[in-house]
């Protein structure tokens, strides 16, 4: 990587080795998103996900508290729940019946006394547990590293401001029900085509020509605008901008605040392959007709038949392929747009520093890809905190 010349290394979004190394170094240790509150409110409520490749259930307790358990079993590994979310007051293992509670102590064992004789350690028999769970104006992450900050200070001033601003869009639900679909192409090309806004007159030119827009239209639109690129530590990143405005939480959430209102998240499945997630909320107060309005607006961009991410994939997908091609794989990807340009000021109102500039810029990934090798460069969260990239610095 050359961060000067903005030029990126094609292996990164192919090379399974690298991928080894950010399961261990990213998703084994950053806070990822894990469910909204209101997908969980009651005693026994439980939404299934990951964090990275490791399977996971986040329940509500009896106490009210959140955990996240690891959804494999003690005994053989098997998984102990297969519903993506509902409401419980124990799961057991389909295979032996192992039994466990909402947070996660086994409290059951088929054969206990007459073939074990008793002799099970029902606590260290227990599920693995996240190391820690925490939640920011509704949002719940965790992480499975003891040693990692506390989930404000992974998140940061800008971190903060970016999920203010969603959840500052009304009292804010998930609507039920999670559309998922799979592509083949690295995570890191899906999540940094979320600050893109170099491709949509070209990439999205019929979903354009659709809404009655314009080629020229577009890219006026778009490329024109100036205003606050919003780079924060650790590598989360998005703007100031007003109805076009999607930003992310390092390393895979992105949200959507505009009148979609969506949460995007991108599990990686190896490195060629992810499963996109998209929660779409909806404000409890709003009208029965502004919530299916925005229903519908989320369907047609995101769902099954949806006009604007299907393009999206296609590019995900051969740009994945391209930098696995072995011919080309010492050529270096140009990420030099607005490489340069722009200012570095403090934002009073915000109370941190912006990146003053267009909006089209690819500083967005490049400051992405930078907070990624700090990343895969530390050996410890201890490292990571002395040594990574600060605005105010670069």
């Amino acid at each position: 990587m050359d961060h000067e010349k903005g030029l990126i290394s094609r292996e990164i979004f192919s090379d399974p080795e690298i991928y080894k190394l950010e399961l261990d170094r990213i998703f084994g240790r950053a806070w990822l998103f894990m469910c909204h509150e209101s997908q969980i409110p009651n005693p026994g409520d439980f939404f299934q996900t990951y964090l990275g490749e490791a399977r996971v259930l986040v329940t509500r307790t009896k106490s009210g508290t959140v955990e996240v358990l690891l959804n494999t079993c003690a005994h053989r590994a098997n998984t102990i729940c297969k519903a993506d979310s509902g409401n419980a007051s124990s799961f057991m293992c389909t295979y032996h019946g192992w039994t466990y509670n909402l947070e996660g102590k086994l409290v059951g064992v088929p054969g206990d006394k007459e073939l074990y004789g008793s002799s099970v350690d029902r606590e260290q028999f227990s599920l693995r547990k996240a190391a820690q769970v925490g939640s920011y104006r509704g949002f719940v992450f965790a992480t499975l590293d003891p040693t990692a900050p506390p989930l404000t200070e992974f998140l940061g001033p800008q971190g903060r401001y970016i999920i203010d601003k969603f959840a500052n869009l009304g009292d804010m639900q998930v609507t039920p029900g999670i559309i998922k679909h799979r592509m083949r192409c690295n995570w890191k090309v899906a999540v940094e085509n979320d600050e893109d806004y170099y491709h949509p007159g070209i990439t999205h030119a019929s979903y354009l020509d659709a809404l009655g827009s314009s080629f020229n239209e577009a890219n006026e639109a778009f490329w024109s605008q100036e205003g606050s690129v919003v780079l924060g530590e650790y590598g989360h990143v998005g703007d100031t901008q007003a109805g076009y405005d999607h930003s992310s939480i390092f390393p895979q959430m992105t949200l959507l605040t505009s009148s979609l209102q969506i949460l995007e998240i991108r599990h990686p499945k190896g490195p060629q392959e992810i499963e996109n997630w998209y929660f779409c909320f909806e404000n409890k107060n709003a009208t029965e007709e502004e919530r299916l309005a925005a229903r519908m607006n989320q369907v047609r961009r995101v769902g099954p038949a949806g006009l604007v991410e299907q393009d999206d994939g296609e590019n995900f997908e051969l740009s994945t392929q391209g930098s696995a091609v072995t011919a080309v794989r010492d050529a270096p990807l140009h990420y030099g747009q607005g490489l340069g340009q722009g200012e570095i000021v403090h934002d009073e109102e915000l109370g941190f520093p912006v990146l003053r500039s267009k909006y089209t810029t690819e500083a967005y990934v490049r400051w992405s890809r930078r907070a990624w090798a700090d990343w895969m460069e530390a050996d410890s969260w201890s490292a990571l905190q002395e040594n990574h990239a600060r605005l105010g610095e670069v």
